[in-house]
């Protein structure tokens, strides 16, 4: 069993009711309302900046350049992609203005600012802990979906499922795995608690981001 695996299972039950959040259902289904999954998307542009800030401080945390390169690279991914993110929420009838203009939610606030604290206090396998929840779980998130088959026809989120079922999403889920993986490899098993706490707390905070798409809070 991977590191990864084992702190998922260490995770329980936090981490189904991530997986397989009201929030998931509705989107799968496509009974999700708009006003939610356009609350979601914008908050999901705030929080897309500052997991950008916890890529740069994993490049000031790295020991090395190959650990370096990594970061950087993903934070290349995601700059590369925000003017995607833009162009999607107009597809949503989210105009620029008004994401600019949204206030960020306390769930959005608590998640962001613990991972950077985590990364800021810790070290970079504590950064990673924070954020392979992320990385993993929206990857888990659509293999549930389409396994399940649990999408409608003319679902109007199906290019949301598509992007992180693609391909290329599952690759960058795996290369962050393997390279968190590596990170972990030699830790006491004191110092994988640590690791295990940051993770289970991660994977609340995603439980909670999703409470907000639904609750508009």
């Amino acid at each position: 069993m991977t590191i990864t695996q084992k702190l998922i299972n260490n995770s329980q039950p936090y981490w189904d009711d991530y997986i397989k959040h009201e929030f998931v259902e509705e989107l799968a289904k496509g009974t999700l309302k708009l006003e939610n999954f356009q609350h979601y998307l914008k908050q999901d542009y705030i929080y897309l900046f500052h997991y950008s800030r916890s890529f740069a401080l994993a490049m000031y945390k790295s020991e090395n350049f190959e650990q370096m390169n990594f970061s950087r690279q993903a934070l290349n991914s995601i700059l590369d992609e925000i003017q995607l993110h833009i162009n999607y929420c107009k597809e949503f009838g989210i105009d620029e203005k008004s994401i600019y203009e949204q206030n960020e939610s306390p769930a959005c606030i608590a998640y962001t600012r613990y991972v950077l604290d985590c990364g800021s206090s810790g070290d970079l396998t504590h950064l990673y802990a924070g954020l392979i929840p992320c990385f993993v779980g929206y990857a888990q998130v659509a293999d549930y979906i389409t396994q399940n088959n649990l999408s409608v026809q003319n679902n109007p989120y199906q290019s949301w499922i598509d992007m992180y079922s693609s391909n290329e999403y599952q690759e960058a889920a795996n290369a962050a795995t393997q390279f968190f993986e590596n990170l972990c490899k030699d830790l006491s098993q004191k110092q994988m608690k640590k690791v295990q706490d940051i993770f289970t707390t991660a994977t609340r905070m995603e439980i909670s981001f999703w409470q907000m798409g639904l609750d508009l809070s």
